[in-house]
């Protein structure tokens, strides 16, 4: 028989064991945050990453500023940081699309006038256009621009009703189904560079840079890009089909050995950069910065572009800076001034280089007195 117990035993309460866990993990999670915040101002960042180093273990040397505070003496860090030149390999080809061929006549400088271009136009058998030479290498305009910085920096030798007089002329050629192009020339610009020193390359004297070819302009120059582009626009608003940049690119010029084996610059430019400037840095900045200007122009209008070299026909030129790939994926045509015997021997070349659209209607050759079997030419007629 059971034995009863003649005493009432009480409940026992359940004690909860689990809680002291979380208790210690709370309070491990605030000390960390309070050493985190408060161990900041030990914080060194180094190339190594970044540590914390207390004074209490460290041994760096005390210094104390003007209120008697402790600071810690850190060792001097040289910090050269590196940018490497643009690359304009991964611009998209945007040009040329649906290109009509264009064989023109060239109009000189000297021959713009009514009368003139009248003439040429007359002559236009198995032609099409007729491209005329509306600013020199010298800096001259052939109108009255009411461009920005023409006006700024005043490049008008023209009167006023020169301009009036040249939109009447083209919107006669275009009432005779004409196709007009004008061609402008960019980074020889005499009359520019002489109304400020900023604008024109130097040579390693510091002076505007000057050789056969006459004064260069700075093709990193902002407002050298900004006069070309609102040209363009001008000339476009005058009523043109297509305008041409000529001269856009670089003296080829050699820096000159010095007795103790170092080289001087012959070419400076107007504008320190992070990247150390170069030929093809300068005019592919250039052609694309001037492009992407007029990239939203109206439809029909024509954008296109001159090359100077025969290196520039296969490859890129790091003398004179012209990149003919990058051209072509810019610019609706190329045109080359070549003569009846290389242009077929030209066209061969640059092929490769034109992915969008037919090479014999974008590549322009220019030839003297001569017609090339090709759907697009500029004749050029010489005594």
């Amino acid at each position: 028989m059971a034995r009863r117990s003649e005493f009432y035993k009480g409940r026992r309460k359940k004690r909860n064991i689990a809680i002291i866990p979380g208790v210690i993990l709370l309070l491990i999670f605030s000390v960390g945050i309070v050493l985190f915040y408060s161990t900041q101002k030990y914080a060194v960042v180094s190339d190594d990453g970044v540590a914390v180093e207390l004074p209490l273990l460290t041994s760096g040397e005390a210094a104390y500023d003007d209120e008697g505070n402790e600071t810690r003496v850190f060792e001097s860090v040289s910090v050269n940081i590196q940018f490497e030149e643009a690359d304009y390999s991964d611009v998209p080809a945007v040009a040329g699309k649906g290109i009509q061929p264009i064989r023109a006549i060239f109009v000189p400088y000297d021959d713009i006038s009514e009368e003139k271009i009248t003439g040429y136009a007359n002559r236009l058998s198995s032609g099409n256009a007729l491209l005329l030479e509306l600013k020199r290498k010298d800096g001259y305009l052939a109108w009255f621009s009411e461009s920005q910085v023409a006006g700024a920096y005043g490049l008008n030798m023209m009167l006023p009703e020169k301009k009036d007089e040249l939109i009447a002329i083209v919107s006669e050629l275009k009432a005779n189904n004409v196709y007009v192009a004008a061609q402008i020339s960019c980074c020889m610009d005499e009359l520019l560079g002489s109304r400020s020193e900023n604008f024109c390359l130097k040579n390693q004297y510091g002076n505007n840079y000057y050789d056969e070819n006459g004064y260069w302009l700075d093709p990193y120059s902002t407002v050298v890009r900004n006069y070309a582009a609102q040209l363009v626009q001008e000339l476009w608003d005058m009523g043109f089909d297509e305008v041409v940049l000529n001269n856009v690119m670089h003296p080829v010029a050699e820096p000159i050995e010095n007795a103790d084996g170092t080289k001087t610059e012959t070419v400076l430019y107007t504008r320190e950069m992070s990247t150390i400037p170069t030929p093809l840095g300068a005019v592919s900045g250039f052609a694309v910065n001037v492009a992407e200007q007029l990239e939203d122009r109206e439809e029909g209008k024509r954008l296109s572009i001159y090359i100077n070299s025969p290196t520039a026909l296969v490859r890129a030129d790091k003398a004179n800076g012209q990149d003919t790939e990058l051209f072509f994926k810019l610019y609706d045509r190329v045109y080359y001034n070549t003569d009846k015997y290389a242009y077929t021997f030209n066209v061969q070349d640059i092929e490769p280089l034109c992915t969008v659209g037919s090479i014999k209607n974008r590549f322009v050759p220019v030839v003297i007195n001569y017609l090339p079997d090709n759907t697009s030419w500029i004749l050029v007629d010489q005594e």
